[in-house]
Protein backbone atom coordinates (compact mmCIF):
# COMPACT_ATOMS: atom_id res chain seq x y z
CA UNK A 1 0.00 0.00 0.00
CA UNK A 2 1.36 3.04 -1.10
CA UNK A 3 2.10 6.26 1.23
CA UNK A 4 0.02 8.68 -0.60
CA UNK A 5 -3.03 6.67 -0.30
CA UNK A 6 -2.47 5.78 3.27
CA UNK A 7 -1.84 9.99 3.70
CA UNK A 8 -5.00 10.20 2.07
CA UNK A 9 -6.79 7.93 4.76
CA UNK A 10 -5.50 10.00 7.44
CA UNK A 11 -6.56 13.38 6.57
CA UNK A 12 -10.00 11.57 5.33
CA UNK A 13 -10.58 10.62 8.74
CA UNK A 14 -9.40 13.30 10.66
CA UNK A 15 -11.72 15.30 8.40
CA UNK A 16 -14.53 13.39 9.92
CA UNK A 17 -13.57 13.64 12.94
CA UNK A 18 -14.09 17.22 13.05
CA UNK A 19 -10.84 18.45 12.76
CA UNK A 20 -9.03 20.55 10.88
CA UNK A 21 -7.73 18.87 7.26
CA UNK A 22 -3.64 18.34 7.80
CA UNK A 23 -2.28 18.60 4.06
CA UNK A 24 0.95 17.43 5.32
CA UNK A 25 3.14 15.67 2.28
CA UNK A 26 3.24 11.94 3.20
CA UNK A 27 7.05 12.93 2.83
CA UNK A 28 7.32 14.90 5.60
CA UNK A 29 4.83 13.33 8.04
CA UNK A 30 5.75 12.61 11.22
CA UNK A 31 5.63 8.78 12.09
CA UNK A 32 5.03 7.38 15.96
CA UNK A 33 7.42 4.55 17.01
CA UNK A 34 5.03 1.87 15.20
CA UNK A 35 5.77 3.26 11.48
CA UNK A 36 2.13 5.06 11.59
CA UNK A 37 1.61 9.02 10.69
CA UNK A 38 1.08 11.15 13.70
CA UNK A 39 -2.39 12.07 14.06
CA UNK A 40 -2.50 15.25 14.55
CA UNK A 41 0.61 16.33 13.13
CA UNK A 42 2.35 18.35 15.44
CA UNK A 43 3.84 21.62 14.47
CA UNK A 44 7.46 22.70 14.80
CA UNK A 45 6.43 25.53 17.61
CA UNK A 46 7.71 24.73 21.38
CA UNK A 47 4.62 26.46 21.98
CA UNK A 48 2.34 23.19 20.89
CA UNK A 49 1.55 21.00 23.86
CA UNK A 50 2.12 17.86 21.65
CA UNK A 51 6.19 18.65 21.10
CA UNK A 52 5.93 18.73 25.01
CA UNK A 53 8.67 16.02 26.94
CA UNK A 54 6.97 13.21 28.11
CA UNK A 55 7.68 13.92 31.78
CA UNK A 56 5.54 17.50 31.42
CA UNK A 57 3.15 15.77 29.66
CA UNK A 58 2.52 13.01 32.40
CA UNK A 59 2.76 15.87 34.98
CA UNK A 60 0.14 17.73 33.12
CA UNK A 61 -2.48 14.61 33.23
CA UNK A 62 -1.69 13.33 36.75
CA UNK A 63 -2.50 17.30 37.60
CA UNK A 64 -5.66 17.18 36.10
CA UNK A 65 -6.27 13.92 37.00
CA UNK A 66 -6.09 14.74 40.76
CA UNK A 67 -8.14 17.54 40.89
CA UNK A 68 -10.52 15.04 39.00
CA UNK A 69 -10.66 13.20 41.97
CA UNK A 70 -10.60 15.54 45.13
CA UNK A 71 -13.92 17.35 43.72
CA UNK A 72 -16.08 14.07 43.91
CA UNK A 73 -14.17 13.02 46.91
CA UNK A 74 -14.76 16.32 48.74
CA UNK A 75 -18.75 16.23 47.99
CA UNK A 76 -18.77 12.70 49.20
CA UNK A 77 -16.45 12.74 52.59
CA UNK A 78 -19.94 14.80 54.50
CA UNK A 79 -22.32 11.80 53.21
CA UNK A 80 -21.61 9.12 56.33
CA UNK A 81 -22.00 12.34 59.03
CA UNK A 82 -25.92 13.26 57.77
CA UNK A 83 -27.42 12.31 60.92
CA UNK A 84 -24.50 14.91 62.59
CA UNK A 85 -25.45 17.58 59.90
CA UNK A 86 -28.94 16.66 60.70
CA UNK A 87 -28.91 17.10 64.75
CA UNK A 88 -26.30 20.09 64.07
CA UNK A 89 -29.37 22.23 62.04
CA UNK A 90 -32.34 20.41 63.50
CA UNK A 91 -33.50 19.11 60.56
CA UNK A 92 -33.72 14.99 59.47
CA UNK A 93 -31.03 12.98 57.54
CA UNK A 94 -32.70 12.57 54.53
CA UNK A 95 -33.16 16.87 54.53
CA UNK A 96 -28.94 16.91 55.06
CA UNK A 97 -28.49 14.73 51.77
CA UNK A 98 -30.04 17.81 50.41
CA UNK A 99 -26.86 19.45 50.08
CA UNK A 100 -25.82 16.86 47.79
CA UNK A 101 -28.49 17.09 45.89
CA UNK A 102 -28.08 20.82 45.20
CA UNK A 103 -24.31 19.97 44.60
CA UNK A 104 -25.44 17.68 41.79
CA UNK A 105 -27.76 19.51 40.19
CA UNK A 106 -25.20 22.88 39.55
CA UNK A 107 -21.99 20.49 39.06
CA UNK A 108 -24.49 19.06 36.02
CA UNK A 109 -25.54 22.59 34.80
CA UNK A 110 -23.15 24.78 35.70
CA UNK A 111 -20.14 23.58 33.61
CA UNK A 112 -22.44 24.19 30.45
CA UNK A 113 -22.78 27.55 30.15
CA UNK A 114 -18.88 28.14 31.59
CA UNK A 115 -16.64 25.57 29.67
CA UNK A 116 -16.82 27.14 26.41
CA UNK A 117 -14.51 30.05 28.29
CA UNK A 118 -12.12 27.51 27.72
CA UNK A 119 -12.00 26.83 24.14
CA UNK A 120 -11.45 30.56 23.49
CA UNK A 121 -9.58 32.15 26.58
CA UNK A 122 -7.47 29.12 27.67
CA UNK A 123 -7.63 25.84 29.83
CA UNK A 124 -5.84 27.32 32.67
CA UNK A 125 -7.66 30.42 33.98
CA UNK A 126 -10.74 28.74 34.50
CA UNK A 127 -9.08 25.54 36.10
CA UNK A 128 -7.29 27.97 38.67
CA UNK A 129 -10.30 29.90 39.28
CA UNK A 130 -12.11 26.64 39.29
CA UNK A 131 -10.07 25.23 41.74
CA UNK A 132 -10.02 28.03 44.04
CA UNK A 133 -13.69 28.46 44.03
CA UNK A 134 -14.14 24.93 45.21
CA UNK A 135 -11.64 25.19 48.12
CA UNK A 136 -12.95 28.55 49.30
CA UNK A 137 -16.81 27.20 49.12
CA UNK A 138 -15.77 23.92 51.19
CA UNK A 139 -13.82 25.95 53.78
CA UNK A 140 -16.70 28.18 54.19
CA UNK A 141 -19.00 25.34 54.09
CA UNK A 142 -16.52 24.23 57.76
CA UNK A 143 -17.16 27.00 59.18
CA UNK A 144 -21.13 28.10 57.78
CA UNK A 145 -23.36 28.57 61.21
CA UNK A 146 -26.52 28.22 59.35
CA UNK A 147 -28.08 25.38 57.02
CA UNK A 148 -28.30 28.19 54.37
CA UNK A 149 -24.86 29.07 53.76
CA UNK A 150 -23.95 25.60 53.56
CA UNK A 151 -26.23 25.24 50.91
CA UNK A 152 -25.14 27.92 49.34
CA UNK A 153 -21.67 27.02 49.15
CA UNK A 154 -22.63 24.29 47.29
CA UNK A 155 -24.04 25.96 44.52
CA UNK A 156 -21.10 27.40 43.71
CA UNK A 157 -18.96 23.97 44.46
CA UNK A 158 -21.09 22.23 42.32
CA UNK A 159 -20.52 24.62 39.23
CA UNK A 160 -16.41 24.90 40.17
CA UNK A 161 -15.82 20.99 40.63
CA UNK A 162 -18.18 19.91 37.27
CA UNK A 163 -15.87 22.53 35.31
CA UNK A 164 -12.43 20.89 37.32
CA UNK A 165 -13.44 17.32 35.77
CA UNK A 166 -15.16 18.05 32.46
CA UNK A 167 -12.15 19.82 31.90
CA UNK A 168 -9.63 16.53 32.15
CA UNK A 169 -10.40 15.07 28.65
CA UNK A 170 -9.92 18.49 26.53
CA UNK A 171 -6.58 18.95 28.54
CA UNK A 172 -5.43 15.61 27.86
CA UNK A 173 -6.72 15.34 24.11
CA UNK A 174 -4.90 18.81 23.54
CA UNK A 175 -1.29 17.21 25.34
CA UNK A 176 -1.21 13.41 23.84
CA UNK A 177 -1.85 12.01 19.83
CA UNK A 178 -4.65 9.99 18.86
CA UNK A 179 -2.82 6.77 19.85
CA UNK A 180 -1.76 7.73 23.36
CA UNK A 181 -5.19 9.29 24.50
CA UNK A 182 -6.63 6.02 25.82
CA UNK A 183 -3.96 5.32 28.18
CA UNK A 184 -3.46 8.46 29.59
CA UNK A 185 -7.41 8.91 29.72
CA UNK A 186 -7.81 6.20 31.59
CA UNK A 187 -5.16 7.72 33.95
CA UNK A 188 -7.99 10.25 34.09
CA UNK A 189 -10.94 8.10 34.52
CA UNK A 190 -9.22 5.49 37.76
CA UNK A 191 -8.86 8.99 39.03
CA UNK A 192 -12.62 10.30 38.78
CA UNK A 193 -13.94 7.49 39.54
CA UNK A 194 -12.03 6.53 42.76
CA UNK A 195 -12.63 10.17 44.13
CA UNK A 196 -16.23 9.22 45.58
CA UNK A 197 -14.83 5.38 46.85
CA UNK A 198 -12.11 6.59 48.65
CA UNK A 199 -14.62 9.14 50.69
CA UNK A 200 -16.49 6.81 52.45
CA UNK A 201 -12.81 5.64 54.04
CA UNK A 202 -12.41 9.09 55.35
CA UNK A 203 -15.84 10.57 56.03
CA UNK A 204 -16.32 8.23 59.28
CA UNK A 205 -13.27 8.64 61.09
CA UNK A 206 -13.52 12.41 60.73
CA UNK A 207 -16.89 12.93 61.85
CA UNK A 208 -16.58 10.78 64.71
CA UNK A 209 -13.12 11.93 65.90
CA UNK A 210 -12.96 15.46 65.17
CA UNK A 211 -16.90 16.38 64.11
CA UNK A 212 -18.53 16.85 60.57
CA UNK A 213 -17.09 20.30 60.05
CA UNK A 214 -14.05 18.45 59.06
CA UNK A 215 -15.71 16.63 56.54
CA UNK A 216 -15.67 20.03 54.28
CA UNK A 217 -12.77 21.58 55.75
CA UNK A 218 -9.65 19.45 55.31
CA UNK A 219 -10.98 18.80 51.44
CA UNK A 220 -11.33 22.51 51.15
CA UNK A 221 -7.52 22.83 52.93
CA UNK A 222 -6.19 20.54 49.89
CA UNK A 223 -8.04 21.98 47.28
CA UNK A 224 -6.46 25.40 47.72
CA UNK A 225 -3.15 23.55 48.51
CA UNK A 226 -3.74 21.97 45.19
CA UNK A 227 -4.70 25.46 43.65
CA UNK A 228 -1.32 26.42 44.70
CA UNK A 229 0.31 23.97 42.87
CA UNK A 230 -0.97 24.07 39.64
CA UNK A 231 -0.71 27.75 39.77
CA UNK A 232 2.91 27.48 39.30
CA UNK A 233 2.74 23.78 37.55
CA UNK A 234 0.64 23.68 35.23
CA UNK A 235 0.75 25.36 31.88
CA UNK A 236 -1.72 26.76 29.11
CA UNK A 237 -2.37 23.95 26.38
CA UNK A 238 -5.02 25.36 24.60
CA UNK A 239 -3.07 25.60 20.78
CA UNK A 240 -4.87 27.00 17.48
CA UNK A 241 -3.61 24.57 14.91
CA UNK A 242 -4.39 27.01 11.94
CA UNK A 243 -1.62 27.37 9.81
CA UNK A 244 0.62 30.22 11.78
CA UNK A 245 1.75 33.24 10.22
CA UNK A 246 4.96 35.02 10.23
CA UNK A 247 3.21 37.65 12.54
CA UNK A 248 2.18 35.37 15.43
CA UNK A 249 4.65 35.20 18.24
CA UNK A 250 5.67 31.64 19.39
CA UNK A 251 5.03 31.74 23.21
CA UNK A 252 7.37 31.50 25.76
CA UNK A 253 6.78 28.60 28.18
CA UNK A 254 6.73 31.87 31.05
CA UNK A 255 3.84 32.87 28.69
CA UNK A 256 1.50 29.69 28.91
CA UNK A 257 1.78 30.71 32.61
CA UNK A 258 1.60 34.05 32.46
CA UNK A 259 -2.00 34.12 30.41
CA UNK A 260 -0.10 35.77 27.44
CA UNK A 261 -2.14 33.51 25.07
CA UNK A 262 -3.67 35.62 22.65
CA UNK A 263 -7.16 34.68 21.72
CA UNK A 264 -7.80 33.35 18.19
CA UNK A 265 -11.39 33.85 18.17
CA UNK A 266 -14.07 35.70 19.56
CA UNK A 267 -16.73 34.80 22.29
CA UNK A 268 -20.31 34.77 21.56
CA UNK A 269 -23.75 33.86 22.94
CA UNK A 270 -23.69 30.84 20.53
CA UNK A 271 -20.74 29.25 22.00
CA UNK A 272 -22.69 28.85 25.64
CA UNK A 273 -25.56 26.44 23.20
CA UNK A 274 -22.76 24.70 22.22
CA UNK A 275 -22.70 21.20 24.20
CA UNK A 276 -26.68 21.34 23.52
CA UNK A 277 -25.58 20.99 19.27
CA UNK A 278 -23.71 17.81 20.24
CA UNK A 279 -26.53 15.97 21.13
CA UNK A 280 -27.11 15.62 17.50
CA UNK A 281 -24.23 13.78 16.85
CA UNK A 282 -25.20 9.81 17.19
CA UNK A 283 -21.48 9.38 18.33
CA UNK A 284 -22.11 11.49 21.40
CA UNK A 285 -25.61 11.09 22.47
CA UNK A 286 -25.75 6.90 22.63
CA UNK A 287 -22.74 6.97 24.46
CA UNK A 288 -23.79 9.76 26.94
CA UNK A 289 -26.83 7.87 27.59
CA UNK A 290 -25.68 4.68 28.03
CA UNK A 291 -21.88 5.80 30.66
CA UNK A 292 -25.04 7.23 32.86
CA UNK A 293 -26.31 3.94 33.37
CA UNK A 294 -22.89 3.03 33.71
CA UNK A 295 -22.13 5.48 36.70
CA UNK A 296 -25.44 5.44 38.40
CA UNK A 297 -25.53 1.48 38.21
CA UNK A 298 -21.90 0.45 39.09
CA UNK A 299 -20.97 3.05 41.81
CA UNK A 300 -23.46 5.14 42.68
CA UNK A 301 -26.37 2.60 43.70
CA UNK A 302 -23.83 0.96 46.26
CA UNK A 303 -23.08 4.50 47.65
CA UNK A 304 -26.56 5.66 48.29
CA UNK A 305 -27.87 2.08 49.49
CA UNK A 306 -24.93 0.99 51.26
CA UNK A 307 -25.99 3.18 54.99
CA UNK A 308 -29.28 1.12 54.97
CA UNK A 309 -28.54 -2.44 53.14
CA UNK A 310 -25.09 -3.05 55.62
CA UNK A 311 -26.77 -1.69 58.93
CA UNK A 312 -29.91 -3.52 58.23
CA UNK A 313 -28.71 -6.64 56.41
CA UNK A 314 -25.27 -7.34 57.79
CA UNK A 315 -24.77 -5.49 61.01
CA UNK A 316 -21.70 -3.11 60.03
CA UNK A 317 -20.89 -0.42 61.75
CA UNK A 318 -20.19 3.64 60.39
CA UNK A 319 -16.51 2.15 59.43
CA UNK A 320 -17.28 -1.03 58.21
CA UNK A 321 -19.75 0.56 56.11
CA UNK A 322 -17.74 2.76 55.21
CA UNK A 323 -14.75 0.13 54.35
CA UNK A 324 -17.02 -2.12 52.19
CA UNK A 325 -18.30 0.65 50.18
CA UNK A 326 -14.74 1.85 49.43
CA UNK A 327 -12.29 -1.11 48.87
CA UNK A 328 -13.79 -3.23 46.98
CA UNK A 329 -14.88 -0.24 44.20
CA UNK A 330 -11.22 0.71 44.13
CA UNK A 331 -9.76 -2.51 43.36
CA UNK A 332 -12.48 -3.30 40.71
CA UNK A 333 -11.63 -0.06 39.14
CA UNK A 334 -7.89 -0.97 38.87
CA UNK A 335 -8.29 -3.91 37.73
CA UNK A 336 -10.42 -2.63 35.37
CA UNK A 337 -8.01 -0.30 34.03
CA UNK A 338 -5.48 -2.48 34.01
CA UNK A 339 -7.77 -3.78 31.24
CA UNK A 340 -8.55 -0.60 29.59
CA UNK A 341 -6.55 2.42 28.75
CA UNK A 342 -3.21 0.66 26.96
CA UNK A 343 -5.76 -2.07 25.68
CA UNK A 344 -8.05 0.49 23.18
CA UNK A 345 -4.73 2.03 22.22
CA UNK A 346 -3.72 -1.57 20.78
CA UNK A 347 -6.80 -2.11 19.41
CA UNK A 348 -6.64 0.83 17.38
CA UNK A 349 -3.10 0.01 16.09
CA UNK A 350 -4.01 -3.24 15.65
CA UNK A 351 -7.24 -1.80 13.33
CA UNK A 352 -4.43 0.26 11.41
CA UNK A 353 -1.94 -2.50 10.88
CA UNK A 354 -4.52 -4.56 9.13
CA UNK A 355 -6.25 -1.67 7.11
CA UNK A 356 -3.66 0.52 5.64
CA UNK A 357 -2.75 3.00 8.88
CA UNK A 358 -7.25 3.81 9.14
CA UNK A 359 -7.18 4.32 12.55
CA UNK A 360 -11.25 4.96 13.16
CA UNK A 361 -12.28 5.68 16.93
CA UNK A 362 -14.82 2.57 16.70
CA UNK A 363 -12.01 0.49 16.69
CA UNK A 364 -11.77 1.30 20.42
CA UNK A 365 -15.50 0.19 20.94
CA UNK A 366 -14.46 -3.54 20.95
CA UNK A 367 -13.43 -3.44 24.33
CA UNK A 368 -16.85 -2.65 25.75
CA UNK A 369 -17.31 -6.69 25.99
CA UNK A 370 -15.46 -6.12 29.36
CA UNK A 371 -17.72 -3.50 30.16
CA UNK A 372 -20.86 -6.47 30.77
CA UNK A 373 -19.17 -7.39 33.62
CA UNK A 374 -20.92 -4.24 35.39
CA UNK A 375 -24.25 -5.54 35.17
CA UNK A 376 -23.10 -8.99 36.34
CA UNK A 377 -21.73 -7.29 39.37
CA UNK A 378 -24.50 -5.13 39.97
CA UNK A 379 -26.82 -8.76 40.10
CA UNK A 380 -24.49 -10.36 41.90
CA UNK A 381 -24.83 -7.72 44.61
CA UNK A 382 -28.15 -7.74 44.24
CA UNK A 383 -28.59 -11.62 44.81
CA UNK A 384 -26.08 -11.42 47.87
CA UNK A 385 -28.11 -9.29 49.77
CA UNK A 386 -31.43 -10.57 49.25
CA UNK A 387 -29.94 -13.90 50.28
CA UNK A 388 -28.00 -12.50 53.13
CA UNK A 389 -28.77 -14.93 55.87
CA UNK A 390 -26.78 -17.63 53.63
CA UNK A 391 -24.57 -15.60 51.55
CA UNK A 392 -21.54 -13.49 53.65
CA UNK A 393 -20.78 -9.96 52.65
CA UNK A 394 -18.03 -11.48 50.95
CA UNK A 395 -20.20 -12.09 48.04
CA UNK A 396 -21.64 -9.16 47.89
CA UNK A 397 -18.17 -6.98 47.94
CA UNK A 398 -17.25 -9.23 45.11
CA UNK A 399 -20.49 -8.48 43.23
CA UNK A 400 -19.11 -5.00 43.61
CA UNK A 401 -15.83 -5.32 42.59
CA UNK A 402 -16.89 -7.08 38.94
CA UNK A 403 -19.16 -4.16 38.50
CA UNK A 404 -16.49 -1.89 39.32
CA UNK A 405 -14.25 -3.39 36.50
CA UNK A 406 -17.27 -3.04 33.97
CA UNK A 407 -18.05 0.26 35.20
CA UNK A 408 -13.98 1.50 34.55
CA UNK A 409 -13.55 0.17 31.19
CA UNK A 410 -16.59 1.66 30.42
CA UNK A 411 -15.54 5.29 31.13
CA UNK A 412 -12.38 4.68 29.73
CA UNK A 413 -13.66 3.57 26.45
CA UNK A 414 -16.84 6.49 26.00
CA UNK A 415 -14.54 9.15 26.87
CA UNK A 416 -12.14 7.66 24.50
CA UNK A 417 -14.35 7.22 21.87
CA UNK A 418 -16.22 10.37 21.63
CA UNK A 419 -13.07 12.72 22.47
CA UNK A 420 -11.50 11.00 19.03
CA UNK A 421 -14.66 11.46 16.87
CA UNK A 422 -14.35 15.20 17.95
CA UNK A 423 -11.36 15.83 19.27
CA UNK A 424 -11.85 20.00 18.23
CA UNK A 425 -14.86 19.64 20.68
CA UNK A 426 -13.68 17.56 23.71
CA UNK A 427 -14.76 20.49 25.71
CA UNK A 428 -17.85 20.65 24.67
CA UNK A 429 -18.30 16.85 24.75
CA UNK A 430 -16.89 16.45 28.24
CA UNK A 431 -19.67 18.83 29.12
CA UNK A 432 -22.42 17.05 27.73
CA UNK A 433 -21.00 13.59 29.71
CA UNK A 434 -20.76 15.78 32.35
CA UNK A 435 -24.30 16.58 32.30
CA UNK A 436 -25.70 13.27 31.86
CA UNK A 437 -23.55 11.35 34.52
CA UNK A 438 -24.13 14.28 37.55
CA UNK A 439 -28.14 14.36 36.60
CA UNK A 440 -28.98 11.00 36.50
CA UNK A 441 -26.88 9.50 39.18
CA UNK A 442 -28.19 11.95 41.60
CA UNK A 443 -31.84 10.71 41.04
CA UNK A 444 -30.75 6.95 41.90
CA UNK A 445 -31.25 7.21 45.54
CA UNK A 446 -35.10 8.05 44.77
CA UNK A 447 -36.31 5.03 43.45
CA UNK A 448 -33.61 2.54 44.26
CA UNK A 449 -34.38 1.94 47.85
CA UNK A 450 -38.15 2.16 47.16
CA UNK A 451 -38.11 0.05 44.37
CA UNK A 452 -36.24 -2.69 46.14
CA UNK A 453 -38.52 -2.61 48.66
CA UNK A 454 -41.25 -3.20 46.40
CA UNK A 455 -40.02 -6.37 44.26
CA UNK A 456 -36.75 -7.39 46.49
CA UNK A 457 -33.16 -6.60 45.69
CA UNK A 458 -32.28 -9.67 43.69
CA UNK A 459 -35.16 -8.34 41.42
CA UNK A 460 -34.67 -4.59 41.35
CA UNK A 461 -30.89 -4.72 40.63
CA UNK A 462 -31.62 -7.46 37.91
CA UNK A 463 -33.55 -4.51 36.58
CA UNK A 464 -30.97 -2.20 36.81
CA UNK A 465 -28.59 -4.51 35.09
CA UNK A 466 -30.80 -5.13 31.81
CA UNK A 467 -31.10 -1.40 31.32
CA UNK A 468 -27.38 -1.08 31.60
CA UNK A 469 -27.53 -3.95 29.05
CA UNK A 470 -29.96 -2.62 26.65
CA UNK A 471 -28.36 0.89 26.46
CA UNK A 472 -24.88 -0.98 25.71
CA UNK A 473 -26.64 -2.44 22.32
CA UNK A 474 -26.80 0.96 20.23
CA UNK A 475 -23.01 1.11 20.83
CA UNK A 476 -22.72 -2.56 19.20
CA UNK A 477 -24.29 -0.72 16.23
CA UNK A 478 -21.94 1.80 16.22
CA UNK A 479 -18.93 -0.16 16.22
CA UNK A 480 -19.69 -1.82 12.91
CA UNK A 481 -21.49 1.85 11.00
CA UNK A 482 -20.46 4.18 13.32
CA UNK A 483 -17.70 5.50 10.96
CA UNK A 484 -20.42 5.40 7.98
CA UNK A 485 -23.02 7.43 10.55
CA UNK A 486 -20.59 9.92 10.92
CA UNK A 487 -19.64 10.37 7.07
CA UNK A 488 -23.53 10.93 6.57
CA UNK A 489 -25.23 14.09 5.65
CA UNK A 490 -27.79 14.14 8.43
CA UNK A 491 -24.75 13.49 10.69
CA UNK A 492 -22.16 16.23 9.38
CA UNK A 493 -19.54 17.35 11.67
CA UNK A 494 -19.57 20.51 13.17
CA UNK A 495 -17.07 23.35 12.06
CA UNK A 496 -16.65 25.11 15.33
CA UNK A 497 -13.29 24.99 16.72
CA UNK A 498 -12.06 23.08 14.27
CA UNK A 499 -7.92 24.39 14.80
CA UNK A 500 -7.86 23.10 18.14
Amino acid sequence: MSSEGAHERTSRTSNVNGSLKENVDPSQQKLDKTGLPLSPQPTDRKDDPLNWSPALKFAICIQVSFLAFIGPLASSVINPAFVQLGEAFKISPVQASYELTVFLVFAATGPLFVLPVASTYGRRPLMLAASLVAGVTNVVAAYSPSWAGILATRVFNGIATGCLTALGPPIICDTYFLHERGFYLGIWALFINNGPHVAPLLGGPIAQKIGWRWCFGIPGFVQLGTTAVIACCLPETLFSRRPQTGDIKERSFLDLFLFRSKPTRSIGWRDFTRPFLMLRYLAILLPAIYYMTCLAYGSVLFATTGSVVYKEFYNFSIIQTGLILSIPLIIGNSIGEACAGWFIDWLLYLHAKKHGGERPSEARLDALWIALLLPIGTIINGISISHSETVSWVGNAFGMAIANIGFQVSTTVVYAYCTDCYKPQSTEVSAVFNFFRQIFSGLVSFYALPLAERIDFQYAWLVFGFINIALLLPLVVLRWKGQQIRESAWQKPPTFHNDI
